[in-house]
C-alpha cells in the first residue's frame, strides 16, 4: 500500500475525476500507480499524455518498450512495474525463457535484431550514459533507426527509471499475480 494518501477513483473530484475516467477508459480501471500520480494532477496529466505518446509511437514497438520497461524495472527491483511489464510482454507471446535472456543478453533477446540493439544501447545508457560511445549513433542509424527513435527510446528508459523510483519510494503495491 502506497504511503501517500491516494484519491480512491470513487472519491475523486473536478480535474483528477475527469483524468480517473479517461484511464478507467483506457486501462478498466485506474491503476495504483497512477492513483499515486493523482496526488498531483497535472503531473498525472502529463504521465497520461506521455503514455499516449508512447503507445502510439510510429517507429518503437510496444514489445520493444514493454521489454526496456521490464528489464529497467528489474535493475530497480519494481514490483509493480516488473509484474505489469512481463504480464505485457507474456500476453504478447514471447516466452518467460525469452524474456530471462533478453534480460542478461539484451543482443540476444526476442526482438527483431535492430530493436535488440537499440534495446541494448538504451539500457547501457540509462545505467551509465558515459558507457556509450558517439559511433554507436551511427550504427543505429544503419539498422534504420532515426535520431527522434533514438532520442525517444533513451527518453523512455530515463523516464521510466524515475517511475520506478517514485513508485518504490512511495510503496506502490505490485501488481497482483495472474
Amino acid at each position: 500500500m502506497a504511503t501517500l494518501h491516494l484519491t480512491d477513483p470513487k472519491d475523486a473530484q473536478g480535474e483528477l475525476a475527469e483524468l480517473y475516467a479517461a484511464i478507467t477508459q483506457s486501462f478498466g480501471g485506474v491503476p495504483e500507480g497512477l492513483q499515486l500520480f493523482g496526488v498531483s494532477p497535472k503531473l498525472l496529466q502529463i504521465q497520461m499524455q506521455t503514455l499516449g505518446y508512447f503507445g502510439q509511437h510510429p517507429r518503437l514497438s510496444a514489445n520493444f518498450l514493454a521489454m526496456l520497461r521490464y528489464i529497467l524495472s528489474e535493475d530497480g527491483n519494481c514490483q509493480f512495474c516488473i509484474g505489469f511489464n512481463k504480464s505485457l510482454l507474456l500476453n504478447a507471446g514471447l516466452s518467460a525463457e525469452a524474456i530471462a535472456k533478453a534480460r542478461e543478453h539484451p543482443l540476444e533477446g526476442p526482438l527483431e535484431k535492430r530493436e535488440n540493439h537499440l534495446l541494448d544501447y538504451v539500457l547501457r545508457a540509462v545505467r551509465n550514459p558515459h558507457s556509450v560511445k558517439n559511433e554507436e549513433i551511427a550504427a543505429l542509424r544503419a539498422l534504420d533507426w532515426s535520431d527522434q527513435d533514438i532520442f525517444d527510446a533513451v527518453a523512455h528508459g530515463a523516464q521510466h527509471t524515475a517511475i520506478d523510483i517514485i513508485f518504490e519510494t512511495f510503496r506502490v503495491a505490485p501488481m497482483p499475480a495472474a
